[in-house]
């Protein structure tokens, strides 16, 4: 055999040989991997529950419980049933309201929420362009540059006409100041071709014989003549009517009724309403055109003087608008109280007595308090009763017949207290904390300790309740963090998969309790398995076996 051939034999015997130890070493390793196997229990088993966001307050306990009765704006009282010192019994009638123009004022609510709402728009773009703005600098350097001569202005564009063929084609306040701001007859002139009101064609201003406004198709109100309105020392009615000489005789013509007692809320002067739809009009383009003024030629380079903000200037309109959006949105909410106030009561318009009691205080029918407080006040005299607070992201799923808990600071017993009441305006909430939103307005509740045994009037509680903000899952997974392990930066279990084999499965982990678990947001279903991601089994491949109910589950 020469010696190149006997070199080829020794690699190819050592290639063999190389082939046949990696070979034992791979199914040395197989087998060793086979024999393990890691113990797999399902989420559901492991799983902690839901951890809702809870909610705390303190307060007093007292015998002396108040149930206050607030006014809604723009309703008319019709009768006070109780007088100061009366007797009262849980549903007895306090007062009622004049229903006659309930549906009327319901609609000016949803008018005056809707036009919140849309300040609100206009203040959260505001905020959103001064957030983007970049700020100028505070003292930039002006050269001379030559003044050039002034192009001539172009004629604006004419407004068009309020009045066409005897028919308005929109109505603001000189309208009403045409109507003798709601006193006819004040000697003002009306415009042409408009019968003036002393005639008696245009209506006298009552409910039952409104002043007639006509109206061209298209016609808008303009929220100048919705404050005027408003503004009227004496009860005024307008009946806005749109004249069509295409409708048939035959059918009714759009008309919009209003009266001054239903008007509020203070409107935007240049807002404008369809007198057919009742729907806000959007903003029309300028009436006068951007004129085109060619730039003069000028040998240096032209400066242009920055354009904005400063720094300051920014952070200070930015502040401002923000107060502007609070104050907006505490507008809404106390507008949205009121209207579902104002759904809530009976046909008859009654408010009754939540409680048991004698009434503390009644106010004047015809010189209701203009300040904010309570018209009748209703002082409980039997049991034990505590108030507290919750956050306003609470109103839509806690209410009347909610159940808090009660912890007493001397003697650490704990009370079941269900609430009675709950106050439609905020307060500072200033013994308030918790998990929630903290630029959030806080309402006062009160409720009542049915079993106070153990607790003295006088004495000081802390008050519980879990706050779900919004539709909770009932399948949350809260896994203990054991069970959890990180990989560059990102989340994982070990999984049983369809082949009882461990697999790594990514999950989008959320909040953590008290430091022991974790929520699980997505990747993972309660009919999952997974193994305790720790020790030699704890390997992707490795076969799985179930685990008793006690194994593996840590408390």
């Amino acid at each position: 055999m020469s010696k190149k051939k006997k070199i080829i034999v020794i690699i190819v015997t050592l290639v063999i040989i190389a082939a046949l130890i990696a070979g034992g070493i791979v199914f040395f390793l197989w087998n060793q991997k086979n024999k393990l196997s890691a113990d797999v229990e399902s989420v559901e088993m492991l799983n902690w529950g839901y951890w809702g966001n809870e909610m705390s307050s303190s307060g007093m306990v007292t015998n002396d419980f108040n149930q206050d009765v607030y006014l809604i704006s723009n309703q008319t009282i019709q009768e006070v049933f109780v007088e100061e010192g009366q007797e009262v019994k849980a549903g007895d009638q306090l007062m009622s309201y004049d229903m006659s123009l309930n549906d009327l004022q319901l609609e000016m609510k949803q008018l005056a929420i809707q036009n919140i709402d849309n300040n609100i728009i206009l203040s959260q773009r505001e905020l959103e362009k001064l957030k983007k703005e970049k700020p100028i600098p505070e003292n930039p350097v002006i050269p001379e540059i030559p003044t050039p001569e002034p192009e001539p202005m172009p004629e604006p564009t004419p407004e068009p006409p309020q009045i066409e063929n005897g028919l308005y084609n929109y109505v603001d306040a000189s309208v009403f100041q045409m109507l003798g701001g709601g006193i006819p007859g004040d000697g003002v002139t009306p415009p042409e071709g408009v019968t003036p009101p002393e005639s008696g064609a245009a209506g006298t201003g009552t409910q039952e014989d409104p002043y007639v406004i006509l109206c061209a198709p298209g016609c808008y109100v303009k929220g100048s003549f919705l404050n005027a309105l408003a503004a009227s020392q004496t009860p005024v009615f307008v009946s806005l009517r749109i004249v069509n000489p295409s409708i048939p005789a035959t059918e009714e013509a759009p008309s919009w009724e209003l009266g001054s007692q239903q008007l509020g809320v203070s409107f935007e002067e240049e807002a404008r309403w369809s007198v057919e739809t009742r729907m806000p009009v959007a903003e029309e383009p300028p009436l006068i055109d951007d004129p085109i003024i060619d730039e003069p030629v000028i040998d240096q380079p032209v400066f242009e003087m920055p354009v904005g903000h400063t720094a300051a200037e920014l952070s200070s309109l930015i502040k401002e608008e923000e107060a502007k959006l609070k104050d907006l949105d505490l507008q809404k909410r106390k507008a949205q109280l009121e209207l579902e106030q104002m759904q809530k009561l009976t046909s008859e318009g009654v408010v009754v007595a939540e409680v048991d009691g004698v009434v503390k205080s009644v106010g004047d029918k015809e010189n209701p308090p203009q300040d904010g407080s309570a018209f009748i006040s209703v002082s409980g005299s039997e049991g034990l009763y505590v108030t507290g607070y919750l956050s306003e992201l609470q109103l839509g799923s806690v209410g009347v017949g909610t159940v808090v808990y009660a912890n007493s600071w001397q003697s650490g017993m704990s009370f079941e207290a269900t609430i009675q009441s709950i106050s439609p305006y905020p307060s500072d909430g200033n013994n308030v904390w918790g998990e929630g939103n903290p630029n959030a307005s806080y309402y006062p509740y009160t409720a009542y300790i049915e079993n106070s045994d153990g607790l003295q009037n006088g004495e000081y509680v802390d008050l519980t309740m879990t706050a779900t903000y919004g539709e909770e899952s009932n399948n949350s997974i809260y896994l203990q963090k054991a069970y959890v392990r990180e990989e560059d930066g990102r989340s994982y279990v070990l999984k049983a998969d369809e082949n009882n084999r461990l697999v790594k499965q990514y999950v989008e982990t959320g909040k953590s309790i008290y430091g022991e678990a974790v929520e699980i947001k997505a990747g993972l279903s309660m009919e999952d398995r997974i193994a305790f991601p720790y020790g030699k089994a704890a390997k992707e491949g490795v076969k799985v076996k179930e685990s008793s109910e006690s194994e593996g589950k840590m408390y």
